[in-house]
């Protein structure tokens, strides 16, 4: 799975540390060409995070379990661009507002 697959959770989990259901989008993609798509792309996939998240999707996976909290984390393959990390900061404020933690960071693989 992957950004791209707007439709779909990437991957789910629980810490269970604070009780928080976290959703992980996986971007492994580069920011060189078509990087308004892309930015469009990752933002409608996180709509669908937060529509999941508002309309108890989880429930079916996780049908007796109150969570204290919900967070959506980005991991970014290669480094994002600048309009992404305004579109990123200025969403996680609205993300927040609803009551959603949000993280981003790049996250690096030994090949």
């Amino acid at each position: 799975m992957s950004v791209k697959e707007t439709d779909r959770i990437d991957a789910m989990g629980v810490d269970e540390k604070t009780n928080t259901l976290v959703l992980l989008v996986i971007d492994p993609y580069t920011w060189m060409i078509q990087e308004m798509d892309h930015i469009l792309t990752l933002q409608k996939k996180i709509n669908n995070y937060v529509g999941y998240i508002e309309g108890r999707g989880y429930a079916e996976k996780y049908p007796d379990r109150q969570f204290d909290g919900f967070r959506i984390e980005v991991a970014f393959r290669y480094q994002y661009s600048d309009n992404c990390r305004q579109v990123l900061e200025a969403g996680s404020q609205q993300l927040r507002d609803r009551g959603i933690d949000f993280a981003y960071s790049i996250v690096t693989t030994d090949e």
